[in-house]
């Protein structure tokens, strides 16, 4: 039996590793972060109370898949193909449409 610490992530949360590195990206660079969070109307602080939620992960996601230079950039640092950015965003929006 394999112990709660080995077991394999689930595309659930490979996605939202792929959602929080994401954001990571962005507020690594003022000139990235403030277009973002002016186009979503939240404030520096407002981030940390979002920043678990998944509705927030696939608003964030969408804004990167619909900056092309942002989504390659982002996958060239992260070193994962832009399409898996697509896919956690994919995976994040029908997890969140099953939560109540």
């Amino acid at each position: 039996m394999k112990s709660r610490n080995s077991r394999t992530p689930t595309q659930i949360e490979v996605a939202r590793q792929v959602a929080l590195g994401a954001l990571s990206f962005l507020a690594g660079d003022p000139e990235r972060i403030g277009p973002f969070l002016a186009e979503s109307g939240l404030s520096p602080a407002d981030l940390r109370g979002v920043a678990g939620s998944t509705a927030f992960h696939v608003a964030l996601l969408d804004y990167m898949i619909n900056r092309q230079e942002l989504l390659i950039a982002y996958a060239g640092e992260a070193e994962i193909d832009p399409g898996h950015v697509v896919a956690a965003r994919e995976i994040l929006f029908h997890a969140d449409m099953g939560e109540d």
